[in-house]
């Protein structure tokens, strides 16, 4: 390009000046010729001579990466760049700066080392370099921690964590990279015997959190996360790598007898002095479940230290509910465990409504209630049957009452039998008057929420019964 643009200008040079020599110096037309000639090469010497030095300017530039979208500096400007090997540099502009005019910041890649690992982690950093100092960070949120602006070398990266095995291990940092590396922590784990004076049964563990004490020395806790069950054989149940922490323990027998204990242990328990924290140590606790069941026959004793009962139902030698809602369970403790057992209650609906039992009572939230149902209630000549956990209902069984209208005519005498075996319930009406006994059906609950506990009596809101006999036998009554 440059030598066309030199011809059409030597051509140009040499038509004018030409011209301008021919008529100053008349008659020297060839001279002068060759003077164009001689100015021309001149010229088209020096053109060459440029391109040449031109070309001897250019080099290798680093590109400069603008971090913002800032405006370019006014005219006038001066960029001052102080140069620090492997840093972040920062380009000032010096003159000319107003409120609306920001600063550009430019970075330049420096050797950097990322390391993923456990949350909450410690992790050290020393270099190899005598006397170098360690430094130290701890692990946020996500994962991961950043050491910038390290020199290049070699490095001996360590991270550790209360309950994990610490992790050590060397790197190389390179110049002007970022190099990553992970550190999986090993969780510590614990082996833990569970000693109990039943042969069979199991344990249900599951991590938790302590929250104190209560007043009565029983441990406050909250779960913190799912639960595990392990068998218990010959009157011992292994646990294995469990993590330090906290623990709920549940124990249950297979023998209906025995009571379930709730614990809470700390992992690992209590180190002997002198001796290291040793995982591999299996750790021993021994808890004594206690046999609770009721064998004595609870008989119909109409007072007020005899029962638990709701508020304004009545005891005048027999127990009247007065249309209040409510359960009414044996106060004495020998009578709230029964497993196998056989009650014989007379009763008579007062109003034609509906009269309730509850069985295997824990408390007054969770039990199974059967209730049977006269001419005025909701859903007249019926049985139904519910196991109640921590107050809701959930119906198992339901059954028409045909031909029993005569049997539970309002304000008559009658006599119910329930006989609970396992997770089964039969149900019978006995009428008073001619001693016939009629089977009602069963109430069968398969998933055996409660394998024993006390037997009872329970109304509904605004149905007013009347109980004039109540019995209670283990297994059956004679």
């Amino acid at each position: 390009m440059t030598r066309v643009f030199f011809k059409y200008r030597a051509t140009l040079f040499q038509r004018y000046y030409l011209k301008y020599l021919s008529e100053k110096h008349p008659g020297r037309k060839y001279f002068m010729k060759r003077k164009v000639l001689l100015v021309t090469a001149t010229m088209f010497a020096m053109t060459i001579l440029g391109e040449t030095h031109a070309a001897q300017d250019v080099g290798v530039r680093r590109p400069i990466y603008i971090v913002s979208n800032n405006p370019k500096p006014a005219s006038g400007a001066k960029l001052r760049v102080k140069a620090r090997p492997n840093k972040i540099q920062r380009v000032v502009v010096a003159a000319n700066i107003t409120p609306q005019t920001k600063i550009v910041n430019v970075k330049i890649k420096t050797s950097n080392l990322v390391i993923s690992t456990e949350t909450n982690a410690e992790v050290s950093l020393a270099s190899s370099v005598k006397g170098a100092t360690t430094m130290l960070k701890k692990v946020p949120a996500d994962g991961t921690v950043e050491f910038e602006n390290l020199t290049p070398g070699k490095y001996l990266v360590s991270a550790k964590m209360e309950g994990f095995y610490q992790q050590e291990t060397e790197v190389d940092v390179v110049p002007q990279k970022t190099v990553g590396i992970a550190l999986e922590l090993e969780p510590v784990t614990y082996q833990l015997t569970i000693e109990a004076n039943v042969n069979d049964g199991v344990v249900r563990y599951a991590p938790a959190r302590l929250l104190g004490s209560n007043p009565d020395g029983s441990l406050k806790t909250v779960e913190t996360g799912g639960y595990c069950i392990v068998p218990i054989k010959d009157g011992k149940a292994l646990i294995k790598e469990l993590k330090k922490g906290v623990y709920n323990l549940d124990v249950e027998a297979t023998a209906v007898e025995y009571e379930k204990t709730l614990t809470a242990i700390n992992v690992p328990g209590e180190i002997l002095s002198g001796e290291d924290e040793d995982p591999n140590i299996q750790q021993s606790y021994r808890i004594e479940l206690e046999k609770k069941v009721s064998t004595e026959t609870f008989g119909s004793a109409w007072t007020s230290s005899e029962w638990i009962m709701p508020s304004g139902w009545k005891l005048q030698g027999s127990m009247k509910t007065e249309g209040f809602e409510g359960v009414a369970l044996p106060r004495n403790e020998q009578y709230r465990y029964y497993t196998n057992f056989e009650m014989k209650s007379g009763v008579r609906l007062l109003d034609g409504g509906t009269v309730g039992f509850v069985v295997r009572a824990l408390d007054a939230k969770n039990y199974y209630l059967v209730q049977i149902s006269g001419a005025k209630a909701a859903e007249p000549y019926r049985v139904k049957g519910y196991v109640v956990k921590n107050g809701e209902a959930k119906q198992l069984f339901a059954n028409p009452l045909e031909g029993f209208a005569s049997t539970i005519a309002e304000q008559k005498w009658f006599n119910v039998v329930i006989k609970g075996e396992d997770n089964k319930f039969r149900l019978f009406i006995v009428d008073s008057k001619t001693g016939d006994e009629r089977e009602l059906g069963n109430v069968i609950d398969r998933d055996g929420n409660f394998r024993k506990g006390a037997v009872g009596i329970a109304g509904q809101q605004k149905s007013n019964f009347e109980v004039g006999l109540f019995t209670v036998c283990a297994p059956l009554c004679r």
